[in-house]
């Protein structure tokens, strides 16, 4: 169980590298910036894009450092296209580990030579935050060991904040120019604080001195506002925009 100063430490982490981010320039910077933060949080490898189609090379964002000879394997043909971990991430919002797999989708044959084929090319164990933005392409960002060894548990919580953030950052490069995204009320922003600190909607009902359905309707409009389709996203979000700090989520 990760103590309250490995948990601070963990944020820390994370703030230091939301505010490198902010201030890149160019996608590839992000890249660059993920990579490293990876192996801070005890993962070798990373992978995000946005899209899944036809083609890999036709994607709004497309970001990793995985082993060269795998890519270059996944852009020689259609063999990507048999990847569970994508059927996976459109069957749910939260991250899962891909030891989860087979809970998620039935894994035909292909898509298990896939894995394995995965596997022996350095990419062996992983845990994927699946990205879902209303009106746009989905997305998601993969967090990879190059062996069998445990996943670094508690570096999970932290780098689900890594995937979302650097996907928002790429996502406002490729959107420069458009209107700013709106600002939440103060009930809101109360409410988004909350659930952030994991308090349910009746705790946090009990706490702001409202019912819990009203927390919900709060925390349903805010994710309206934003057009995201998890709280963690509408953290990230009202975190990105500067519209609540970590300091907040820390208490």
């Amino acid at each position: 169980m990760i103590g309250y100063a490995e948990e601070t430490q963990a944020f820390e982490r994370v703030q230091t590298f939301v505010a490198d981010v902010m201030r890149a320039a160019r996608v590839e910077e992000i890249g660059e910036l993920l990579s490293e933060a990876t192996r801070a949080f005890a993962f070798d490898h990373f992978a995000m894009t946005q899209r899944y189609g036809l083609r890999i090379d036709n994607v709004p964002v497309q970001l990793t450092d995985y082993p060269e000879h795998w890519v270059e394997l996944l852009r020689s043909g259609q063999f990507w296209a048999d990847d569970p971990v994508l059927a996976a991430c459109q069957r749910t919002v939260a991250p899962f580990a891909w030891d989860d797999l087979p809970r998620l989708v039935e894994l035909t044959p292909r898509q298990q030579a896939y894995m394995d084929a995965a596997a022996r090319e350095g990419l062996a164990r992983g845990w994927t935050v699946p990205i879902h933005i209303p009106g746009e392409a989905s997305g998601l960002c993969s967090f990879v060991l190059s062996d069998r060894r445990e996943l670094p548990r508690h570096s999970l919580p932290a780098a689900q904040y890594l995937a979302c953030f650097s996907f928002e950052a790429a996502r406002r490069l490729a959107r420069r120019g458009n209107p700013p995204l709106p600002r939440l009320t103060r009930r809101q922003l109360e409410c988004v604080v909350l659930a952030a600190r994991g308090k349910s909607d009746w705790v946090a009902g009990q706490i702001l001195g409202l019912a819990p359905d009203t927390v919900h309707k709060y925390l349903e409009q805010a994710k309206a506002r934003f057009g995201v389709s998890s709280r963690t996203e509408l953290v990230v979000r009202a975190l990105y925009d500067g519209q609540i700090s970590f300091g907040d989520l820390l208490g």
